[in-house]
């Protein structure tokens, strides 16, 4: 077993297979060779690594020959059915040809960083390759001298090259590609001449052209490695040079592999198990997952955090033999010693940065035929390339999780896929420089505390995510929880959003807290998810986790509680008494006689796209009663405590006997009470203190403790809440086996919407601030200009999803008098403006229209037409 150092780590060499496998095939599509083994004139294949530091490119092109060493079995099969480039066919040929990889090849190893001074290129590169090639041989001085005279010829020089080492192919790799674009190489004037049509000059296209007079010899392999975002340009204008790129596959270690690299890893010679665990010098599973989620199975930031856990251990005696909570909050402190990242990022790239931070989450797969990024805006470039840009690592993956399999079209089979991975150790580093920015504050705080060894795929996990975001981002924005269309008409309709801490004057709270599941059937138990609470443990829960206002979202999505957890404080002393009856739904406004603040926590079931049956059901809506309410008023003590508690039911589709509950298409509130099902199947209620049961009923369905309430969210509520253009688009992100961009692009636009929002409301509170007109509270967004580079985003034809809703606006009165729609118009656009206030009209467009659902152009020209009328009116007024 091959071993290598880092500080004090010395670890073993992980066996890179398949990216070998790659490397001999494009050599072999490099070469149409005859029964002799004679190669005819073919465009040459360059293997390239394009991957973030870190993930092992200098290694596997280091230790090529150590690789095939450590593959012999496997080449000597695979050779066997097809030899190599130059070997004649015949009998043994697997044999000859492995042969010629151990001991007839040259290899040479350069890095462009340490390029040697000089005017040409081309002469500069022969040079540097004679050089290194010949400082193996004991003559190599004798022996450079014959090669450097044969210079002038490509074809000489590579012949003789190969003739006074004896070799039969030369083994050519080129480390940090992205050197390139540095100051130094602007020496080389055959690397500034412009090559191309357009005239435009690009180092890249000239160092193909440079590479491709030794490629085409008989017979070089080549690989290629360049970080960060250097293959951008490389990758498309290989595409027009005389080279063909293959990309190489160096995935991150898997979780089954970091635990052989660490059971083989030492630190100081002595075993790094036995260093952080002398108790268990095997080691723990925990720890392996631990290792593996933190730094995303990325070689570097592997052997870096088993590194710094090691001087930890002898810095601190007491450091060895943590326990899980305790090694994971250790690792959690260990910052990575080298970030290449974008350290300033405009709205634009955050927008694209999320995505794929969600892409990632979700697990969404690329495939290899989907690499363009054009579905995301106007960008041309690779998906890959873009990914490496932002720092992002990736894995091959298949098409299709298990369960789908048998739906993956039979062509479709053997493509190459792609899973985006970005590594935790970097996040946590990065962060904190948006933190004032929401929508990417949500979801790096997401990635950060969601675990990659959940199961993070299912339809009912993503949309509570996606749920989550708007919720969170549009919460940032609202004066009061009706503008929120979820909540209306319960008991939080009135309560303003002011208790929430400001960061400068930017409001950020509610912070995104994740928390633990919880579990029916365990009381506590540890994993590397972190800890599951029993249904019955509500108070430690709630006095630890939930002291103050916020979003909270269980960490794993096998919980037994609910999807979302808000607390919310009512900071005007105002409370809602429910009147019970036939209209349970109405409230009245009432002071309360204490002084202390009345806190509500809401529990929000999530049931959506994820029902194949006929939708949620009374039994379900029960069930999910049951889960929290029941729990929560036993062992809350909600009258002593002032807490008022309520049970939210949110899902896109109910069965009939739901569904006629909702009148208007408004929210179905149930108070504090008993409900019964009659003979009609009806449902019938009767006070929590009533001594007389109701006439003619079937059987109890549901109890409601005392200061509790049942919110179940109408379809039309949660299409308000979402946006029309954001409900259509999760039904195809939902959709039977949706493209990469099919699922990404909603994401993209939702984010995009978020942060246009987010725009409009500076300038336009900006200006409400200095005219005195300011109806909102005091705290007003606001982004570093320094950080976001902001540019004036009014002009444009961006649909924002607006969180600040003047309900007293009458939108079906302004459609019907301004626009002269008629009542079925009227209601069609009504679903689509309700969410905009009336000051939202001068920034409302036909294109912003189109995109909220209305599809008519005509009816998109009277709207926006009503709207110039309806300004000009108020102006002149």
């Amino acid at each position: 077993m091959d071993v290598f150092s880092f500080k004090g780590v010395k670890h073993p060499l992980v066996n890179r297979e398949s990216a070998l496998l790659q490397v001999i095939e494009a050599f072999q599509a490099s070469h149409l060779c005859d029964e002799q083994g004679f190669s005819g004139v073919q465009r040459p294949h360059v293997s390239i690594a394009p991957q973030m530091y870190g993930s092992g490119k200098s290694t596997f092109g280091q230790n090529f020959q150590t690789f095939v060493s450590m593959n012999k079995e496997f080449l000597l099969h695979y050779l066997g059915k097809m030899g190599l480039p130059g070997i004649a066919e015949g009998d043994n040929i697997g044999e000859r040809s492995l042969d010629a990889l151990l001991n007839e090849t040259l290899y040479v190893v350069l890095n462009l960083l340490d390029v040697p001074d000089g005017n040409r290129f081309q002469t500069t590169l022969f040079e540097w390759i004679s050089r290194e090639a010949l400082a193996q041989f004991p003559n190599g001085a004798d022996l450079l001298s014959q090669v450097l005279s044969c210079i002038g010829s490509s074809k000489e020089w590579f012949q003789k090259l190969l003739q006074v080492t004896k070799k039969r192919y030369l083994y050519l790799f080129i480390d940090e590609i992205e050197a390139l674009e540095g100051d130094k190489f602007t020496m080389f004037k055959d690397l500034m001449v412009t090559r191309r049509a357009t005239r435009v000059h690009n180092v890249y296209c000239s160092f193909f052209g440079v590479l491709s007079t030794i490629l085409r010899q008989p017979f070089v392999i080549c690989v290629l490695a360049g970080g960060s975002d250097a293959v951008v340009t490389s990758q498309r204008d290989a595409l027009t040079s005389p080279v063909m790129l293959s990309f190489l596959r160096l995935d991150p270690f898997s979780e089954a592999t970091i635990k052989y690299f660490i059971q083989n890893t030492t630190y100081n010679n002595e075993p790094v198990l036995k260093v952080l665990f002398p108790s268990h010098p095997e080691g723990h599973d925990w720890f392996f997952k631990q290792v593996y989620d933190y730094t995303g199975g990325v070689p570097y930031y592997v052997v870096h955090v088993l590194n710094e856990l090691g001087k930890r251990c002898e810095s601190w005696n007491s450091f060895c033999d943590l326990s899980e909570d305790e090694m994971k909050e250790k690792m959690e402190k260990i910052a990575p010693n080298l970030v290449v990242t974008l350290s300033r990022m405009t709205p634009e790239s955050m927008i694209v940065f999320s995505s794929m931070l969600l892409a990632s989450i979700f697990e969404f797969r690329i495939p290899k035929r989907e690499i363009l990024f054009g579905g995301l805006g106007s960008y041309p470039e690779y998906v890959l390339d873009i990914a490496n840009y932002l720092g992002f690592y990736y894995v091959s993956c298949s098409r299709n999780e298990q369960d789908e399999a048998s739906r993956t079209p039979f062509g479709f089979r053997k493509e190459t896929f792609f899973k985006l991975v970005f590594p935790k150790i970097v996040l946590k580093h990065i962060q904190s420089r948006y933190r004032n920015i929401p929508p990417v504050r949500f979801v790096c705080s997401l990635f950060s505390s969601i675990s990659r060894l959940d199961s993070l795929s299912s339809r009912g996990f993503k949309f509570e995510i996606i749920f989550t975001l708007i919720l969170y981002v549009r919460w940032c924005f609202c004066s009061k929880l009706g503008e929120l269309s979820i909540f209306r008409h319960s008991f939080v309709e009135h309560i303003s959003i002011e208790s929430a801490k400001t960061i400068g004057i930017l409001k950020v709270d509610p912070i995104p807290n994740y928390v633990p599941a919880f579990s029916s059937t365990v009381s506590r138990i540890h994993s590397a998810n972190g800890a599951t609470y029993h249904v019955t443990a509500w108070k430690p829960f709630f006095e630890k986790y939930l002291s103050k206002d916020g979003i909270f979202v269980p960490i794993r999505q096998n919980s037994n509680g609910p999807d979302v957890l808000i607390r919310v404080t009512d900071m005007k002393d105002n409370s809602f008494l429910a009147i019970q009856g036939e209209s349970s739904s109405e409230q009245t406004p009432m002071e309360t006689e204490t002084t202390k603040k009345r806190v509500y926590l809401i529990g929000a079931a999530l049931k959506c796209f994820q029902l194949s049956s006929s939708g949620v059901g009374r039994s379900m809506i029960k069930a999910e009663v049951a889960k929290f309410l029941h729990p929560v008023a036993s062992q809350l003590e909600l009258m002593q405590n002032n807490l008022r508690a309520i049970q939210l039911i949110v899902s896109d589709k109910y069965t009939e006997d739901v569904s006629r509950q909702f009148r208007n298409n408004q929210n179905w509130i149930l108070n504090s009470g008993v409900y019964y099902e009659d003979n009609n199947n009806n449902i019938v209620y009767s006070s929590i203190n009533s001594e007389i049961q109701p006439q003619n009923i079937r059987e109890e369905w549901l109890w409601i403790p005392p200061h509790c309430q049942v919110v179940v969210c109408s379809t039309t509520s949660l299409r308000t809440f979402l946006g029309c253009k954001t409900s259509r688009d999760i039904e195809s992100v939902f959709g039977d086996n949706p493209g990469w961009l099919e699922q990404l692009k909603p994401l993209s636009d939702l984010l995009s919407n978020s942060f246009v929002d987010l725009l409009r409301r500076i300038s336009f509170e900006e200006s409400e601030r200095n005219s005195g007109r300011m109806e909102r509270r005091n705290t007003r967004p606001r982004m570093d200009m320094n950080v976001m580079q902001v540019e004036d985003t009014r002009g444009e034809s961006t649909i924002s999803v607006a969180s600040s809703v003047q309900v007293s606006f009458d939108w079906m009165n302004f459609l019907k008098v301004y626009c002269h729609l008629t009542e079925e118009e009227s209601t069609q656009c009504y679903e689509c403006l309700c969410k905009f206030s009336e000051r939202d009209m001068g920034v409302i467009d036909s294109n912003i229209l189109e995109q909220m659902g209305i599809d008519d152009s005509l009816l998109r020209v009277k709207v926006v037409a009503g709207m110039r009328n309806y300004i000009k009116d108020r102006q002149s007024t």
